[in-house]
Formats: C-alpha cells, sequence, structure tokens
C-alpha cells in the first residue's frame, strides 16, 4: 500500500489517472472507456454552443485526449516571429466576447507592450502600468482577460468527431464561477480561430463540463470515473487503487469540509 494515494488532494494526480484511462481499447469505440465516459456525460444533459443537449451518432473519428492544455500560449510560441496576424484575431475575439469596441489590437500597442522580444502577452497590461503606457478602461479589461488566457491550462480536452469538449476537474475543491467563465470564452477561442490544429476542418461543437465530487452536481462525477476503472483495470492496478483512493478521500472529507476555515 502506497499512504500517499490515500490523502493526495491534487486533480492533477488523479487526471493524469483519468487521462490514462481514457486511451484504452479506443478501437472498441463506444465500448471504450472514453465511449463509456461519454455516455455517461451524455446523461447529464450537458448544454453546447450550438444548444443541442447530447452527443449525436459518434463514429470516434479525430479522436484525441489533451491534459493541462496551452494551445493559445503554445500557438503564440510557434507562430514567432510574425506573431501579429494571430494575436489581432485574438484580441478581437476577446473583444467580441467582452462587448468593447473601443480598444487598439495587439499589433496597434505602442513599444514596447507589442514586441514579442520584450513583453509576453500575459505582461502587457501590467507592464503598461509599470511603464506609465495609457490603456483606456476597454483596453484593461481586454488585455487583462488575454493574461488569463495565457496563464489558464483546462485541465483535459476531448476531441472527437465535429465535438471539442473541454472539462474543468475539480477533486478537493469547489467550483469557480470565474474560472469556468474563463474556460468557456478559453474553449470558444479554440472553436473559432484553432479549431484546426485540433484536427477540424470547420469550427467545432463545443462545450465546457464538469468533473467533480457528486456534492458539486457536476457533469459527471468521480464515481463515474471510478465505474469504467473497475471495468477496465484489474484490482491491483495503479490507475484503479489511485482513482479508488480519491473517491474515498471524498467520503471522508467532503469538498466543503477542505473550504473551511480553520477553528482554534
Amino acid at each position: 500500500m502506497i499512504k500517499y494515494d490515500y490523502y493526495n488532494r491534487e486533480e492533477r494526480a488523479i487526471c493524469a489517472h483519468l487521462f490514462r484511462l481514457l486511451h484504452e481499447r479506443l478501437d472498441e469505440k463506444e465500448d471504450s472507456p472514453l465511449g463509456q465516459f461519454l455516455a455517461k456525460l451524455n446523461k447529464s444533459g450537458l448544454q453546447y454552443n450550438t444548444g443541442q443537449r447530447s452527443l449525436d451518432n459518434l463514429k470516434f473519428e479525430n479522436v484525441a485526449i489533451y491534459s493541462e492544455v496551452a494551445i493559445i500560449r503554445d500557438t503564440y510560441q510557434n507562430a514567432k516571429p510574425d506573431v501579429n496576424p494571430f494575436m489581432d484575431d485574438l484580441t478581437r475575439l476577446i473583444m467580441d466576447q467582452i462587448g468593447v469596441t473601443d480598444c487598439r489590437l495587439f499589433s496597434q500597442l505602442p513599444e514596447p507592450l507589442n514586441n514579442s522580444k520584450k513583453t509576453h502577452p500575459k505582461q502587457i497590461k501590467q507592464k503598461a502600468t509599470a511603464m506609465d503606457i495609457p490603456l483606456n478602461e476597454s483596453e484593461s479589461r481586454v488585455y487583462g482577460s488575454m493574461q488569463g488566457m495565457f496563464n489558464a491550462k483546462p485541465d483535459m480536452v476531448i476531441t472527437i468527431d465535429k465535438f471539442l469538449l473541454v472539462c474543468e476537474a475539480k477533486l478537493t475543491e469547489s467550483f469557480d464561477d470565474a474560472q469556468l467563465h474563463r474556460t468557456r470564452n478559453i474553449a470558444q477561442v479554440w472553436a473559432r480561430l484553432l479549431y484546426e490544429d485540433l484536427g477540424f476542418s470547420e469550427p467545432p461543437v463545443y462545450t465546457v463540463f464538469k468533473l467533480g465530487a457528486a456534492t458539486e452536481k457536476p457533469d459527471i462525477r468521480w464515481t463515474d470515473v471510478l465505474e469504467i476503472a473497475e471495468i477496465t483495470y484489474g484490482e491491483n492496478d495503479r490507475s484503479r487503487i489511485a482513482i479508488q483512493a480519491a473517491v474515498d478521500l471524498l467520503i471522508r472529507y467532503p469538498v466543503k469540509k477542505w473550504n473551511e476555515p480553520f477553528s482554534l
């Protein structure tokens, strides 16, 4: 027995085991662990950007699973030295998300804010303040939102057929509305600007789903994941042991208990 399995509170650790689980037996399509996972998710009535509430007639094409996804950051790095086209498109989309028009595009910002050798996009707002370079209110909001996008790494992403499924996972923490809102905006950027890099021929249908403790009313629960692991792995498998330990941890220490202040 490895004791740390039984009190490890880090969702990245349990997501690593889920990442492994979802790659098992992909050739079995709907009978694979991924197929079982999506079938459970389908029961949640999760809403997609098109308004639909189910995954219809999956063919299991363009299947990929990514962990700790930072494609906006990596696209920027890959575009160097000519980052302006991507960054201007990203600025326009964030402007649309926020609902502002009086904002300079990235390429229109003064030096050194738009110089990829001197300023990273996640530093634009703070460097403008530090160097006394004026940004209007809309620009502060847009480039503040951009900073959040470059810093964020959604826990897991699944692509399948025409669908882009973005996962926010929590183990012993509650879901945060501001984080979920940012993740939805990030998913829209991926779906509209970067869909070809994710294997789609046209903008995908997308959604953000919550994976967490049953008490948090997620779209899919860790107990659901455990059920799949029990079907897939033997009782001595390390991933099954870790997922079982995580579920046991939530029984011993409900989410809200971790979030309560200490009392003396």
